[in-house]
């Protein structure tokens, strides 16, 4: 361990002597967020909105290197990422707003992506690396974006060819993964390749990238004198990206996307084995779009595939889900009023094979039903800005599903925005509601019920938010009031309808430029569930600090606090009990330097005191481990 802390420390002297050693420029001023896509689908400023939405810029990723879309995402107000700091294989928990992974909605390019099998997406899937920027928008958005739009919306932007016919980056970083008690120091290692460019009517980017785990075990010893065997994470990415302009007016993009990774997982909660998985997900998307004076036409196109094979595991089995989404629309500008009116189709199928009881061999599942369903929604959105402050965001949407039939959903959203000295104050507040039908696995799986009825919530908030120069402050309370919750009964082992709930909460961000080197943010958010909430905390808090030390140099220093929070002990089948596990503390540090034009050095430091907690009942988590990187630019 002395070792380890003398390498961070000598990394660090590197870099203060590296930017002493030069002339100290003007710094980069912080790239202002005066530009929001995903609360209308319209570029409109954020004093125009009439909700709290969170950009992760270009500039937080490039001070962020070597950590994860996860890592950026769990440190939003609302958000609480489960399993992310556990072995790079562990399932993870979206609980936003005190809701589940299903009512999340992953954007990728605007284009939704969703896995039929788990109605929801593996963040996993995508590495930082590909990322240009992320908006996340919290509460009911089922007019925009369809069934599962309850409780937020993640869009992830990547990264775009640049100007010139030939650039590319390298790069690469190399790391520890430990658990906080671990005697074997595991390791992390990382490539990426990139390559683009941009003529007068095409573009093109192609990457490519390889991330290694190893080290750590996923189930914690629970004795401390067992032998667990490890448990590694292997993922590889591969992107393609096309663009042709055929006219002034006319344009089109084409994406392939495929994407793996191999993982080891145990028995459960400190409990060890040897289970081996794979998981792929194959994507393409193809994106239209026609220009006119007054608005767009636009016609997207998405196709994704999720295989999963756990034949070398405890209870050996295959699995297979596509989604097919297609989404016509026209935006038109009619002077203050913007108007998004369209049609979105999705189909999602599923198939399946295990090992039936006294059986050998892998035999597909027959489901009571045909394991398909289909959604089709017409819908509308309009949004009025006027010049005197007063702004408008209102839509509804006809869920017409193929098991469920027609559920009418509609957002109504005012706001009004007061123009002060150097800055505004804006109050808002929204009424939403909200459809999310069961899966598929969820209706006709083993675990299934297809007498499930979908789940459905009314959301209301208001809130209110400052701004003057640098400094930002806001305030939003919400309430969640959710009808047929969908959870699995441990006694009846299947999927069923848990009754009614509801969650409400106060969600609090801030961010100010203390000098122009010095950047200062913080949330906090207090989430009430009227029943027992598993694993999501009452109580969290995120700051961080961002000093330029120079215009080549960067540090970075998070920290974290996550509440006490319930969680469930599945050791005993027929004795099901609810267990506490403790609060935690995280602090991490980071830094990043430019050698010479186009070659990055960054390092950062996790979990820096080593502080020893459980995300999961039973299941490690992660120590101070360092990780420290290059990245070529060409």
């Amino acid at each position: 361990m002395k070792k380890q802390w003398m390498l961070v420390g000598a990394f660090a002297l590197s870099l203060l002597g590296s930017a002493y050693a030069q002339e100290k420029k003007e710094t980069e001023k912080r790239e202002k967020l005066d530009e929001i896509v995903i609360d209308s689908r319209f570029k409109i400023k954020k004093e125009n909105s009439g909700k709290v939405v969170h950009k992760i810029t270009p500039a937080v990723i490039e001070q962020n290197k070597g950590k994860t879309v996860i890592d950026l995402i769990n440190r939003v107000s609302g958000i609480e990422i489960n399993g992310n700091t556990s072995v790079y294989g562990q399932n993870l928990g979206y609980f936003v707003r005190g809701g589940r992974s299903n009512e999340v909605v992953i954007l990728i390019d605007g284009l939704q992506v969703v896995n039929p099998l788990q109605n929801s997406f593996d963040l996993r899937y995508i590495d930082l690396e590909q990322v240009e920027s992320i908006e996340v928008s919290k509460g009911a958005s089922s007019t925009l974006y369809g069934s599962g739009a309850a409780t937020a919306v993640i869009d992830i932007r990547t990264k775009k060819a640049s100007e010139g016919s030939i650039n590319g980056t390298i790069g690469t970083f190399l790391g520890t993964n430990q658990t906080q008690d671990s005697e074997n120091v595991g390791s992390l290692i990382q490539t990426n390749f990139g390559i683009n460019g941009k003529t007068d009517d095409f573009n093109y980017l192609v990457t490519f990238s390889s991330f290694e785990s190893a080290g750590m075990t996923a189930a914690k010893d629970e004795t401390l004198n067992q032998i667990f065997t490890e448990d590694p994470f292997r993922r590889n990415n591969f992107d393609v990206r096309l663009g042709y302009d055929f006219s002034e007016k006319f344009t089109t993009n084409a994406t392939f996307s495929i994407n793996n990774f191999n993982y080891s997982y145990d028995a459960g909660s400190f409990v060890d084995a040897e289970n081996r998985a794979r998981e792929t997900n194959t994507r393409f998307g193809l994106s239209s779009e026609y220009r006119y004076d007054k608005g767009t036409v636009n016609v997207n196109f998405a196709y994704s595939k999720f295989d999963v094979n756990r034949v070398n595991t405890s209870f050996p089995g295959k699995s297979n889900g596509s989604n097919t989404m297609i989404d016509a629309f026209i935006k038109h500008n009619f002077d203050k009023i913007k108007l998004i009116a369209g049609v979105n189709f999705q189909s999602n199928e599923i198939q399946t094979f295990s090992i039936p009881f006294g059986a050998t061999e892998l035999t597909e599942t027959q489901f009571a039903q045909d394991p398909k369903t289909t959604i089709t929604d017409p819908y509308a959105n309009i949004v009025y800005i006027s010049e005197n402050g007063f702004n408008v965001n209102a839509g509804v949407r006809l869920n017409n599903h193929n098991i469920y039939g027609n559920h009418l959903v509609y957002n109504f959203n005012p706001s009004y925005r007061f123009t002060n000295e150097n800055g505004y104050t804006r109050i808002f507040g929204s009424y939403s509601t909200a459809f999310v039908a069961p899966s598929i696995q969820e209706l006709f799986s083993s675990f299934g019920n297809p007498e499930l009825d979908p789940q459905e919530s009314t959301t209301y908030e208001f809130g209110a938010e400052y701004k003057r120069n640098t400094f930002t402050v806001n305030v939003v309370y919400f309430n969640r009031d959710v009808e047929n919750i969908i959870v699995y009964d441990s006694t009846l082992f299947k999927m069923v309808n848990g009754g009614d709930t509801t969650i409400n909460g106060v969600e609090v961000n801030s961010s100010f430029d203390i000098i122009d080197d010095l950047v200062v943010n913080a949330n906090y958010t207090y989430t009430k569930n009227d029943d027992i909430a598993i694993r999501i905390p009452k109580n969290k808090f995120n700051a961080g600090v961002t000093y330029s030390l120079s215009d080549k140099t960067n540090f970075l220093l998070d920290y974290q606090y996550v509440s006490d929070r319930d969680d469930t002990d599945f050791r005993d089948f027929l004795n099901v009990q609810n267990v506490t596990l403790e609060s935690y503390s995280l602090l991490d540090l980071g830094a990043t330097h430019k050698l010479m034009k186009g070659l990055t050095l960054y390092g950062n430091v996790t979990n820096l005191l080593n502080e020893d907690y459980q995300e999961i009942f039973g299941f490690s988590t992660r120590g101070v481990n360092y990780k420290f990187g290059l990245r070529f630019k060409f």
